[in-house]
């Protein structure tokens, strides 16, 4: 990968070059700045570059121009290859081996190809639990699409840059964006208001038998159809959003709202993206809430995140949502 020379160590030029090391961070990255800008040279020594060579200016008085390089780590999508295990990735977990061949799926908005595979049903969470595995080696995170939504990725116009929604990812509070979503619709004492927060307070009813959802992926007469097993190239779980730049109707979060959310369900309940549609995104929990009251103030985020409650739980009330959300592994999310 390239870099223009113009992508200095300052303002966008900073942001860009992170986005690009936390967007691809097995690739090598060759780039070109000139020698006397000492805080650029800091900048680059730091993100893992040296010195490659040098080309003296033609100018008299100009200075000469520094040609730098990172390396990268081993090729992210050469899967199939036994290697021993990556820091952070058991020394027993099992090469991936067979891997179908890919194919280009799209080209996000933001210029990042987006490789996968075809499957189907539950081969493909197969997958997803194998390529999951492989993560921290391959840097490529597993993303089961609907067939229909690479070409939806595609043609999405964003409303920001890659590299200004990874800088805006790292700074934002998913847990305070929901809280705020959620402060602006119970001000005031509405008779939604007030029941909202006597149901907060634990005083609704709980469902004797609350719908919990798992995994969801398309059929047709009884039968799996095609899916997409997408291998997203991202530095953490919740980039992902970034990545692919997919965002812009029916309530849907911007990409860097989105990923600061995942970040703090991420870190909090251990939610990792698992399914993805042109409306829909399904999760993987390791530590979904425990108690009722964790489950309800669950119920209350996920109000201000999507609008599913009502098709994907049969929840007409906060707390026959949050049955739903308690000690469940799987969350379902629907933007109507």
């Amino acid at each position: 990968m390239y870099v223009h020379p113009g992508a200095q160590s300052t303002g966008v030029g900073s942001a860009l070059i992170r986005a690009l090391l936390a967007l691809a961070p097995n690739r090598p990255v060759r780039l070109e700045h000139l020698d006397g800008n000492d805080r650029a040279a800091r900048f680059y020594a730091a993100h893992g570059f040296t010195e490659l060579c040098r080309e003296p200016s033609e100018q008299p008085d100009w200075p000469d121009t520094v040609w730098l390089e990172r390396s990268g780590l081993p090729a992210a999508r050469d899967l199939s290859a036994t290697s021993p295990a990556a820091p952070g990735l058991p020394a027993t977990s099992p090469a991936v081996v067979d891997l179908p061949a890919t194919e280009t799926l799209c080209v996000t908005p933001g210029g990042v190809e987006i490789a996968g595979f075809r499957s189907q049903g539950d081969e493909a969470l197969r997958w997803w639990e194998r390529l999951r595995q492989a993560y921290p080696e391959s840097g490529l995170w597993p993303l089961i699409l609907e067939t229909d939504t690479p070409g939806l990725i595609a043609e999405t116009d964003p409303y920001d840059t890659l590299a200004d929604a990874l800088a805006a990812a790292e700074t934002l509070d998913g847990a305070a964006l929901l809280a705020d979503y959620g402060a602006r619709r119970l001000t005031g004492d509405s008779e939604y208001a007030v029941g909202v927060r006597a149901e907060l307070a634990g005083e609704g009813a709980w469902p004797e038998d609350p719908e919990q959802p798992g995994f969801g992926l398309p059929y047709s007469w009884g039968r799996p159809e095609p899916v997409l097993v997408a291998l997203v190239p991202a530095a953490e779980p919740w980039l992902v959003p970034v990545t692919l730049q997919f965002e812009g109707w029916n309530g849907y979060p911007g990409p860097a709202a989105h990923a600061a959310i995942m970040r703090y369900w991420y870190q909090r309940y251990g939610a990792e993206p698992v399914i993805m549609s042109g409306e829909t995104l399904q999760y993987a929990v390791a530590r979904p809430p425990a108690t009722r009251a964790d489950a309800l103030a669950l119920a209350w985020e996920y109000r201000q995140y999507n609008d599913g409650e009502y098709d994907l739980y049969h929840a007409d009330t906060l707390t026959d949502l949050a049955g739903g959300l308690l000690n469940a592994p799987v969350w379902r999310m629907w933007w109507d």
